[in-house]
């Protein structure tokens, strides 16, 4: 590809006082006025040369055309003189420090993107070479200076998190990983960090995410999708914060499902036969887990983040007239009282429709599930209500896209928690289906999950909060 990118010059640039959103350029040589959204405005950086005296690029992104996401294209606006103030939040004096990490002594570079090529509707690799790639170039780093995977399989985030970013993280190196994915990508490198031992060295290492799955749940959480550029104006004027996890632990028995759940494979487990799978986002049973689950094939994904409503009427008004699922089974909170005493409370009921633990506001960018998350703010909260008609769940659940306001409806229990425990009367593996972070897990018969927030601290999540 060239790297040679052509610059427009303008003789003027201003926010607009008409359109507060937007930014008025003048162009040089006759041509018309153009109108950029400030959601499209990713950075203004300095041209401190002879060249270019006092002159500077503002990196936009626009669409080749209407509604083509993966067209989108990084162009560059060459302005000379004076920075309009409105303009300086933009401003990136320097190359950020999450991408000026040296190389490590074997010539190995420790800054690396992740293009997740099956990720959402399959934008990943050209969103790389047309936005993140020329705003690199932009900020000096030649090709050398990062290394770009393409992923080849389900496993190809894990293979790189098992075999260069824990044993560098462990040796001391600091890291930077640029993730063009969904939340699936960053769930995949929680795992394997946590699934392994830290030495006294380790660094954490950094994680940026540009917003390319289907839901985008961390990215909408903690501000990462707020504008048009995917998550790439956050990672370049973030920085890192420490990211929460969850574990979740499964009775022996119990087993991962691939390949749109047709492969079902073993859990890592301890020497009990316990399971354990980690997470950032939701970990969930009922309605929602069957949904993620039954929606989680090529067809559906086709649909992006429409796929889950999809899912949904079907498991509650299923074509053969039958009536929905009633889900059965024993669960018991632990809560921490004013004065940081726990205690465990048992629910009052055994059959459910909806269960969710999450960490985050929301599963998508208007699904507001948790309206009461912070982000990154580790707190496990705890969504749940019981048999319902299937209109009145719909309702209900259609309320979580109109700012959270389900959490006022009178069969909706939310609250903060410490841990969680299900205990499953089902004798159907299909209704035993659990979602830890999009991944499904298919609970032993007559078994029982637990939940809980992870203690360790072992990823840093680049966002601008």
């Amino acid at each position: 590809m060239d790297e040679t990118f052509q610059r427009i010059k303008a003789k003027a640039c201003f926010v607009d006082g008409s359109k507060p959103q937007t930014i008025k350029v003048q162009l040089e040589n006759g041509k018309p006025d153009e109108d950029i959204s400030i959601e499209n405005v990713l950075a203004v950086i300095p041209l401190c040369t002879p060249e270019h005296g006092r002159t500077y690029d503002l990196l936009y992104m626009k669409k080749l055309a209407k509604d083509e996401e993966e067209n989108s294209v990084i162009h560059f606006l060459q302005i000379d003189g004076l920075l309009e103030a409105s303009l300086e939040e933009f401003r990136v004096q320097k190359t950020p420090p999450h991408l000026s990490i040296p190389a490590s002594q074997d010539g190995g570079t420790n800054i690396h993107v992740i293009v997740s090529v099956r990720s959402g509707t399959l934008e990943a690799a050209p969103f790389f070479e047309n936005a993140v790639r020329p705003v690199f170039h932009a900020l000096g780093l030649s090709r050398k200076d990062y290394e770009v995977h393409h992923t080849t399989s389900e496993q190809s985030v894990m293979d790189f998190a098992s075999n260069t970013l824990h044993p560098r993280a462990n040796a001391g190196t600091p890291q930077t990983v640029l993730l063009l994915s969904g939340d699936g990508g960053v769930v995949d490198i929680v795992n394997v960090l946590l699934q392994n031992t830290q030495s006294a060295l380790y660094v954490k290492p950094s994680i940026g995410l540009i917003a390319l799955g289907t839901g985008n749940a961390l990215a909408n959480s903690t501000g990462l999708n707020h504008d048009a550029t995917r998550g790439l104006k956050s990672f370049l004027h973030g920085r890192p914060h420490s990211l929460p996890t969850f574990t979740a632990r499964f009775s022996a028995g119990s087993e991962i499902l691939t390949d749109e759940g047709r492969k079902p494979e073993p859990l890592v487990t301890d020497k009990l036969g316990t399971g354990t799978v980690h997470g950032a986002v939701v970990c969930s049973w009922a309605l929602h887990a069957s949904l993620v689950a039954d929606s989680d094939t090529t067809e559906y994904r086709k649909y992006g983040a429409q796929r889950f409503q999809m899912a949904a009427q079907e498991l509650l008004k299923p074509s053969d007239g039958s009536e929905p699922h009633h889900y059965r089974g024993r669960i018991s909170l632990t809560k921490k009282d004013a004065n940081g005493q726990e205690s465990i409370v048992c629910l009052d009921r055994e059959e459910h429709m909806y269960i969710l633990a999450t960490l985050v506001s929301n599963l998508e960018k208007h699904f507001n599930i948790s309206p009461h998350s912070k982000p990154l703010d580790s707190q496990l909260r705890f969504l749940h209500f019981g048999l319902l008609p299937s209109d009145e769940i719909i309702r209900i659940l259609g309320l979580a896209y109109a700012g959270g306001k389900h959490i006022q409806e009178e069969a909706v229990q939310y609250e903060p928690i410490e841990a969680l425990r299900i205990e499953f009367d089902e004798p159907d593996g299909r209704w035993r289906r659990v979602c830890v972070d999009g991944k499904i897990i298919r609970v032993g018969k007559g078994g029982w999950m637990e939940v809980k927030r992870e203690g360790r601290d072992v990823l840093d999540l680049i966002a601008d909060v």
